[in-house]
């Protein structure tokens, strides 16, 4: 059985954070979306990236997107879905 659900921008961030995952400066310009980029070293913008609406902290992402992310930064999903919310 999955547990795979909806999760908003912002579940979704947190919970990819404990990968290394980290969202673009949010002030590069206009848009409804934000770049998820898994940096290759520390402080660098460089690496694996995934863009992603954004319509504020709320905007709610579906099981679709959400799997695509994963497979994007190469995130084992059955491991995603039994952490912590």
């Amino acid at each position: 059985m999955s547990h795979e659900a909806n999760l908003t921008y912002r579940q979704l961030l947190k919970r990819l954070r404990r990968y290394g995952v980290i969202a673009m400066d949010e002030k590069r310009g206009r848009g409804s979306e934000r770049i998820l980029v898994l940096p290759d070293s520390p402080g660098s913008d460089k690496g694996p990236q995934y863009p992603i609406k954004y319509h504020g902290e709320g905007t709610p992402l579906g099981k679709g997107t959400i799997r695509a992310v994963l497979r994007r930064f190469g995130i084992d999903p059955k491991g995603f879905w039994q952490q912590k919310k």
